[in-house]
């Protein structure tokens, strides 16, 4: 009887369990978040733009390194001679009451330029990625709502839906994302403006693992009603190497 009793009770708790087990939009967020468990990295960059026939060519270096929950970052173009020298310096905070701070260094004109409100929103390099894009974005800049599950490149995925909080300084309304279930990386994502229409779309490949950690070394970025697409592919990436906290200083930007 007491065996009886207690199958009876299994039963029916699994459904119980099975509600307790299922991740929640934000628990995916914050596993994307943990995939990166470097310090610091370094990598190059090819960006592609395709716009009205045109094709542009920019070649760039970029740096991460990581304070505590907030972080670092440094672009330095290289080619073609006309961006050469331009930088990008950006200081994310994990804190979703502080703005994040962008600089941008301007060789021909020996001036930095700090980027804000608006600016943010702005096209990063004539691209079809926005200067907004190019900041880390901390998992509670949202609110998420897991949507669905299903396959995309035949990668089991999670379907996310990432409704910004501050509707001020960004282009997007929301993101819908599609997270691989095997490595946590954004497969892809579409991205909805403040009128709720899906204008852009970024398909991720190229997926690594280096040093233990699962890297997208590729982004297809497609800008529907203009036509436009960019692709940024990484190279030489690395992790974990030392870098000075001088290379992340806004009074640095000119030397």
């Amino acid at each position: 009887m007491k065996k009886i009793v207690i199958g009876i009770c299994i039963i029916l708790l699994l459904p119980c369990l099975g509600w307790a087990e299922e991740l929640t939009g934000r628990d995916i967020a914050l596993k994307m978040d943990a995939v990166d468990t470097s310090q610091d990295g370094k990598r190059t960059a090819i960006m592609v733009i395709n716009r009205k026939g045109q094709k542009l060519i920019r070649k760039m270096q970029s740096f991460a390194k990581k304070y505590g929950p907030d972080e670092r970052g440094l672009i330095k173009f290289i080619e073609p001679p006309d961006v050469r020298g331009i930088m990008y310096l950006t200081w994310s905070y994990e804190d979703v009451e502080r703005d994040d701070d962008m600089w941008i260094f301007i060789p021909a004109e020996s001036l930095v330029r700090r980027i804000s409100g608006g600016g943010k929103k702005g096209s990063f390099m004539r691209s079809d990625f926005a200067n907004e894009d190019i900041e880390k974005k901390e998992v509670d800049d949202d609110e998420h709502r897991l949507l669905r599950s299903e396959k995309f490149s035949g990668v089991d995925c999670y379907v996310v839906e990432r409704i910004n909080k501050k509707q001020k300084d960004t282009n997007y309304l929301k993101r819908i994302v599609w997270v691989g279930k095997d490595t946590w990386l954004p497969m892809k994502v579409e991205y909805y403006n403040k009128r709720g229409k899906h204008f852009k779309t970024a398909i991720y490949g190229g997926f690594k693992e280096i040093k233990g950690i699962w890297t997208v070394t590729k982004i297809m970025t497609k800008t529907h009603r203009k036509g436009s697409k960019t692709l940024m592919q990484y190279d030489n990436v690395d992790y974990n190497i030392g870098l000075s906290d001088s290379l992340f200083e806004q009074s640095n930007l000119k030397r």
